[in-house]
């Protein structure tokens, strides 16, 4: 059991092998989940990968976030049984996602989320299914790592291994399963249905995250799944190299306030979920967080206290250091409060 781990707690993996194989199981009924907006340059792509590996009974349903381009027209002509659209006003790319989800149907065995401008590499369904099928009844999440490309597809470079792995410590302020590797099995879609689409929640990957490390098992899978398009036109980006991903973050908290993120989700982990938690879990989560305001509040332990909590020395100072500036009102500036 890792460090992170707390009595009563589920444990977590990092996969650094291949998973198992499931047999002659007949296959999963899958759902995949792709909200879009503005993504006419490279949709038709990306769900030509997800179809050509779609199990017979699998379905992907699209729900448009409002696009001002011809978007849901391009993907009403692909004229595929197989795909829904669905036509939405803007929610953002969380609440569309969250959305996405409420409406996954009730038998489906396992529910994938995909952006709209990545391109999937073959096998990736089955082995999503491989390391979550042998899991059975427990809440499970998988992710995985990304080979990176431009937006012509020319490889840039695999995305390294988290060296802490998953753990609830680690999910309550640092997100590690990118939303377009993602995959849930039938007791986690029931599990996160409970919250619906839940308040205070801007990250849906980070929500997933979160809520499947209390009760269930995380799994990262250390093999790239998908090709993961950088282009200008990403939400968030990961950035080329160490120094563009910091780029990347800083340019994100620069412009939103990020300590509220995280507190807000922390609310809303504790409104919807905190009575299930095990008392000890519970309890420990409370020494960290206040638990009687809808801003899960950070308490000053998780600002000056020894546990690590993200996956790098240098990503744990730089969270103390933002919520210490959050504490003492010196950042975000006055305006850059979402």
């Amino acid at each position: 059991m890792s460090s992170e781990d707390l009595p009563g707690m589920p444990m977590t993996d990092l996969a650094h092998q291949d998973p198992p194989p499931t047999g002659a199981l007949p296959p999963p009924r899958v759902v995949v989940l792709m909200s879009t907006y503005n993504g006419e340059r490279y949709v038709g792509e990306q769900l030509a990968s997800i179809l050509q590996q779609l199990p017979l009974g699998g379905s992907v349903i699209v729900r448009d976030d409002g696009s001002r381009d011809d978007t849901v027209a391009f993907v009403e002509a692909i004229g595929d049984s197989r795909v829904a659209v669905i036509r939405g006003t803007n929610l953002g790319f969380g609440g569309s996602f969250l959305t996405l989800l409420t409406m996954a149907p009730a038998d489906a065995d396992l529910v994938m989320f995909s952006d709209q401008d990545d391109v999937w590499l073959p096998g990736k369904i089955d082995r999503a299914w491989r390391h979550l099928q042998p899991l059975g009844d427990v809440p499970a999440l998988y992710g995985s790592a990304q080979m990176l490309v431009d937006q012509d597809l020319h490889p840039l470079y695999a995305t390294p291994p988290w060296p802490r792995g998953p753990s609830l410590a680690n999910a309550l302020t640092e997100n590690i399963i990118t939303g377009c590797t993602a995959a849930i099995n039938r007791p986690a879609v029931d599990l996160l249905k409970r919250a619906g689409v839940a308040n205070g929640v801007y990250f849906h990957d980070w929500w997933l995250y979160l809520v499947v490390s209390a009760f269930g098992t995380v799994v990262y899978d250390l093999q790239p799944s998908l090709l993961y398009r950088q282009h200008g036109g990403n939400v968030i980006g990961r950035g080329v190299g160490w120094w563009g991903r910091q780029w990347a973050v800083l340019r994100f908290v620069l412009n939103n306030d990020w300590v509220g993120i995280l507190q807000r989700q922390v609310g809303a982990f504790l409104a919807h979920y905190g009575d299930s938690l095990p008392p000890p879990t519970l309890h420990w989560v409370l020494r960290y967080f206040h638990g009687d305001d809808a801003a899960g509040s950070v308490r000053w332990g998780l600002v000056c206290g020894v546990r690590r909590w993200r996956q790098t020395l240098y990503g744990d100072l730089t969270l103390r250091a933002l919520l210490l500036a959050h504490k003492l009102r010196v950042w975000p500036p006055l305006g850059r409060r979402l």
